[in-house]
């Protein structure tokens, strides 16, 4: 062990990033998934969410990612194919002072104290919501949106993918190779190359429902459509993987697995990526009338962490998590059940007790001692 020392850093720090195992870290928006996934997102890395079916919630975590980019001066490559990137960059919510927590504390004041066993009362309180004391990162206020001017000031690209008849070079449709070719020629610049020590900033780049319909090519209907997909896609994931390692850019990319016919594919996309969650919203299922989700919105699954730099991935303090989104932030907690689903005087576990009613049973409340 005498071999191993500590080495220091002595690279020029990039406002809104913190280095951690020798990797510049940046923050997704969200200080709950920050804290889940490990800190934040490490620069030359790909992120994958996996859409809810509606793919709302996924939207509002792209939202939050560019959002961060622009409180913090980074760079920005939206692109997409089934809407105008500058519709999303529209709406990114506005940064707030406001700790995630005061709301939380502000209900708790106006509630009375609650009544419990006197062994109970000097328990502390178990932390449902993560990430709420962090310093790292911005909290945002969606229910309010970023001056369009300030939006227009930042370093901002956009790239509005269209299919034509253009070459493809290995793929079966054209989107893919004009994306990869943008962003190839955007992360070669000199100011996102990680060994610059003057002048470099972090490149943010959003990719939204990758892998959707649009992105079929039309001449796919002659060949089972799940393999072009798995073709396209998986040779797209690994050629982005290695644009992007070296390099102060970090990939935010919403996939919409539920559209796969085939489950292998999103399985062998999770050897290119480096950390990966999924959104399973409770929207048009039955969870969404089960009394014992009625505080969430849809539970949150993480599929992949990687060690970067490091011998074992960051550990999750649990993998039973559930997201709700209120009217001015998304978080994600820790799934509690409720104690008991419905109210009544008496639980019936304590009316009758353990004995067989064929050896008499009766009832608690008719002993008298």
């Amino acid at each position: 062990m005498g071999s191993f020392h500590k080495t220091s850093d002595t690279r020029t720090a990039i406002s809104g990033t913190k280095v951690k195992n020798n990797l510049t870290i940046v923050s997704s928006g969200i200080p709950s998934l920050d804290y889940v996934i490990g800190t934040g997102l490490p620069t030359g890395s790909i992120f994958v969410v996996e859409e809810d079916v509606l793919a709302n919630y996924s939207r509002i975590l792209i939202k939050y990612f560019l959002a961060e980019g622009v409180a913090c001066k980074h760079d920005l490559l939206v692109a997409s194919a089934d809407e105008n990137p500058q519709d999303i960059a529209r709406e990114l919510p506005v940064p707030t002072t406001v700790p995630q927590n005061d709301e939380i504390n502000s209900v708790a004041t106006d509630v009375d104290k609650m009544k419990i066993a006197w062994r109970y009362e000097g328990l502390t309180q178990v932390e449902s919501s993560f990430g709420s004391n962090t310093s790292f990162g911005h909290h945002f206020d969606l229910s309010k949106y970023i001056n369009v001017d300030e939006v227009k000031a930042c370093n901002i690209s956009y790239c509005k993918l269209e299919s034509d008849d253009g070459v493809s070079n290995g793929f079966k449709n054209n989107l893919y190779y004009k994306l990869l070719t943008t962003i190839k020629e955007t992360v070669c610049k000199e100011q996102y190359n990680s060994r610059n020590k003057q002048n470099s900033n972090v490149l943010r780049i959003s990719v939204q429902s990758l892998g959707s319909p649009v992105w079929m090519a039309k001449d796919c209907e002659e060949e089972e459509p799940s393999r072009t997909y798995g073709q396209d896609l998986i040779k797209f994931m690994f050629c982005l993987r290695t644009f992007l390692r070296d390099t102060n850019a970090i990939a935010f990319i919403t996939i919409p697995s539920h559209l796969f016919d085939d489950e292998h594919i999103m399985n062998r996309l999770l050897y290119s990526v480096d950390n990966a969650v999924k959104i399973e919203s409770f929207a048009g299922s039955s969870r969404e009338t089960n009394p014992v989700y009625k505080d969430y919105h849809g539970l949150f699954h993480i599929t992949k962490l990687s060690a970067m730099y490091c011998l074992v991935p960051n550990v999750p303090p649990s993998l039973d998590l559930a997201f709700k989104l209120k009217r001015k932030k998304f978080v994600i907690e820790k799934l509690h059940l409720p104690p008991e689903l419905q109210e009544s005087k008496e639980r019936e576990q304590d009316d009758i007790t353990s004995v067989p009613v064929n050896c008499g049973g009766f009832k608690k409340k008719d002993i008298d001692f």
